[in-house]
């Protein structure tokens, strides 16, 4: 009888195992470093991509490649001014931990959102 436990309790520990890898490896991957928000005309202005997750530090580039000039306002958190076009960009640095939903105050139908999540810790 001890024999069976035995083996039904490695099963359940596999089980839950393989379970809670399955959870981790759907969650979105926070992206560090540094990333780039492409700003484009397409469907009437657009930012690419409109909603990410970086850790904290992270430097977010905000591209204007339209022929248009944009901006990226997230009230109480940032505001680049307007960007120029054609290549134009404005850095933000990702150092506060939140979600900071951001619009074009050019075109505010361009909107997006970015959530910054703590750097945890990894390795002994």
């Amino acid at each position: 009888m001890s024999g069976q436990k035995s083996k039904l309790t490695v099963a359940c520990a596999a089980i839950a195992a393989l379970t809670l890898l399955a959870c981790v490896a759907c969650q979105p991957k926070a992206q560090s470093g540094q990333v780039t928000v492409t700003m484009t005309g397409a469907g009437g202005g657009a930012y690419t991509p409109a909603n990410l997750t970086v850790v904290v530090g992270t430097l977010v580039i905000f591209l204007n490649q339209d022929s248009q000039p944009h901006s990226a306002t997230a009230p109480g958190a940032f505001d680049s001014g307007v960007i120029a076009p054609n290549g134009g960009r404005w850095v933000w640095v990702a150092s506060v931990a939140g979600t900071f939903p951001f619009y074009s105050s050019i075109q505010p139908t361009m909107a997006g959102q970015i959530t910054v999540v703590p750097v945890t810790p990894t390795g002994p």
